[in-house]
């Protein structure tokens, strides 16, 4: 039996964490995504604690030397993980001075193996430009788990820095693997018509309705309705429903409709938090992308 698409997220978590590949973990796919949930953590805090005690040596020794010598010397000699790890365990305010006077290359490799959730006011204290650089890198190098664990904790200056620098498809490969799929809805706010033009021509070009499926699905319901009762997303729409035509534009699938469906949903959902954001009303015309100006009516 296939893994469903939670369970398939937590299991590319998972295997990040042990640093294996996700086929080394397929063994557990039948396990609840809950479950799962549960284990990475357990995973996580047992490989922290095994070599905390020589990460706050590290931490220690940082404190002794001047921010721009230690910053020059960890890029220089400390590997990325020892570098995370220790992360973890400064001051804010020092690691933050420390963040601010590496690469962002560099940045991106420790990010690589920094555990979010453990460093939650080191991350809200990087500037949102920085955030931003470091999350293209990221989402170059294809780390989406990382960048959907940091999603978490970044502010929202930082979270909108980084909406701006992604494409569809890296949209739709982040959000399903986020770790608080809440703020799918301050992404979803922060989104241009042409992005979301983007995110749903990349579901076809790239076949990842599984991903867009999720999406939809983990919308908070808009409660906006004059009778006071959600407005859900369609459950139904799955892989398949909607395929891609000629040109990049969606083709319906015969008796299906699911394309205009899911398109008119994303509008619905989104358009009053985006419109709200842009300072103009949800009816206003906009020049955007074809699909949303479809959407839109216009």
């Amino acid at each position: 039996m296939s893994a469903g698409p939670q369970t398939t997220a937590e299991l590319r978590k998972l295997a990040h964490a042990l640093d294996v590949d996700e086929s080394q973990v397929q063994m557990l796919a039948d396990v609840p995504a809950e479950d799962l949930r549960t284990l990475r953590a357990q995973v996580g805090e047992a490989m922290f604690q095994n070599d905390r005690h020589y990460f706050a040596r590290m931490a220690a020794l940082t404190k002794t030397v001047p921010g721009a010598v230690s910053a020059k010397l960890t890029e220089a000699v400390v590997p990325p993980l020892i570098a995370a790890r220790t992360a973890e365990l400064l001051e804010p305010k020092r690691a933050a001075e420390l963040v601010g006077r590496i690469s962002e290359s560099y940045l991106a490799d420790v990010s690589s193996f920094m555990d979010a959730s453990r460093a939650p006011e080191i991350i809200a204290a990087i500037p949102a430009a920085r955030v931003a650089a470091v999350a293209a890198e990221l989402a170059r190098r294809e780390e989406w788990v990382v960048i959907g664990g940091f999603v978490t904790q970044v502010t929202e200056d930082g979270l909108a820095a980084s909406v701006a620098e992604f494409d569809g498809e890296q949209l739709l490969r982040i959000g399903f693997v986020l770790d608080d799929v809440t703020r799918l809805d301050d992404i979803g706010a922060l989104l241009t018509d042409e992005q979301l033009d983007r995110l749903l021509t990349a579901a076809a070009e790239f076949g990842l309705w599984t991903e867009l499926a999720e999406l939809v699905d983990n919308l908070g319901p808009r409660t906006d309705r004059p009778d006071g009762r959600a407005l859900r997303g369609p459950r139904a729409v799955r892989p398949g429903d909607v395929r891609s035509g000629g040109g990049g534009r969606f083709a319906r699938r015969r008796g299906a409709g699911r394309a205009d469906a899911l398109i008119l949903w994303i509008f619905l959902h989104l358009e009053p938090q985006r419109a709200a954001r842009a300072g103009r009303s949800p009816t206003q015309r906009t020049t955007g992308g074809p699909l949303m100006r479809t959407a839109r009516g216009a």
